[in-house]
């Protein structure tokens, strides 16, 4: 589940002399809401917040909450309910039919602002892992807010024992690709002392997307999947297409030859790539290369003819090659197109159709 975490870190960051941080947890809704079980927010004592739980409803109305939680380090559950569009659902303008449950934890920063560092050490190395949060206890040894994660490696935090059947946590971890459709789940773990309640989140980096070309139609592509939150690394063997300022700050920018990619790329480290170079020998190379990589999704431009062609000179056929690539949606223009890509990523990264919400239903 990739929550925005980049964003939230960052936002520690800035606040590292602080004192303490609240962290807002969603941990269970009903009927519609914006967000689910999961969705965070970081709240600072000077009432500056980082994170969404609602469409920009409730966010300030929990920093208001966040004061009693800064002054005396107790956890709170707050709970909005918007099912029965009473005064106070209207007064914060909600539009949702829901109920939204979440509970307010101060992180110290003497401790590392609770699970925060290890989760910044385990995204830095691309590691996925998951969050075990208690939400509710009957056991006195363990108390709304205490935490456990653990991911691939040294990274782990907290009490083990929240953790339930360890190594099917392992096997779901050890997934391809590492993403997982379920995005939380919540168990009950019996207790030498009584039960605990847990909520347990997934946590897997923001995704990696790879963009061969530098083309002028490759800027909305890397543009929008900066603001989706995503790692954007383009390569393109022309110098004055394949610079750093043209292109967003956060961006990785090469110039690479076509050839020289797998030899300077990791490239099993990408959960998508976009070949764009408008040139057949040149997106023929870059696809002989990605092809094998076990990169989820590769999107090739152009018609479904061209795509059967490039993989029929390169002797392979993979379901996992995308070619037009993107999501119908009449896409014409450079930025259309991007949308239409950057649509089909996301959803194949989540598993989803990427039908409209209506016709499926939802």
């Amino acid at each position: 589940m990739h929550l925005g975490l980049s964003a939230l870190l960052e936002f520690q960051r800035t606040h590292q002399s602080d004192e303490a941080l609240v962290l807002g947890t969603v941990i269970a809704t009903e009927g519609s809401t914006y967000r689910k079980p999961g969705a965070m927010m970081l709240i600072a004592a000077d009432n500056s917040y980082c994170g969404l739980i609602s469409g920009g409803c409730l966010e300030a109305d929990l920093a208001a909450h966040a004061k009693d939680v800064f002054a005396d380090g107790k956890t709170r559950n707050v709970v909005y309910d918007m099912s029965h569009g009473d005064d106070f659902a209207w007064g914060l303008g909600l539009g949702c039919d829901g109920i939204i449950h979440l509970m307010l934890q101060r992180l110290d920063g003497s401790s590392g602002f609770g699970f925060l560092d290890v989760l910044t050490q385990a995204l830095e190395a691309r590691c996925s892992g998951l969050l075990s949060l208690v939400t509710k206890s009957d056991d006195p040894a363990y108390s709304p807010g205490d935490f456990a994660v653990s991911f691939d490696g040294p990274f782990k935090a907290g009490d083990p024992g929240l953790i339930p059947h360890p190594e099917q946590v392992s096997e779901m971890l050890s997934a391809t690709g590492q993403r997982m459709s379920r995005r939380y789940w919540q168990e009950k773990i019996d207790t030498s002392g009584g039960e605990v309640d847990v909520l347990l989140v997934p946590i897997t980096p923001q995704p990696s997307v790879l963009i061969c070309g530098a083309g002028h139609d490759a800027l909305p592509v890397a543009r929008l999947g900066v603001e989706m939150g995503w790692e954007v690394t383009i390569v393109d063997h022309r110098s004055g297409f394949a610079r750093a300022d043209r292109f967003p700050d956060s961006c990785r920018v090469l110039v690479l030859q076509p050839d020289e990619l797998a030899q300077t790329l990791a490239l099993q480290n990408f959960d998508a790539a976009v070949l764009m170079t408008h040139h057949l020998g040149h997106d023929r190379a870059y696809l002989s290369q990605v092809v094998n990589a076990e990169i989820s999704y590769i999107g090739l431009l152009g018609p479904r003819a061209r795509r059967n062609r490039l993989l029929e000179e390169i002797g392979e056929d993979h379901a996992h090659v995308y070619g037009p690539a993107g999501l119908d949606i009449g896409a014409e223009m450079p930025e259309s197109i991007a949308l239409a890509i950057v649509a089909e990523i996301h959803a194949h990264l989540n598993q989803r159709s990427g039908v409209m919400l209506t016709s499926a239903g939802t």
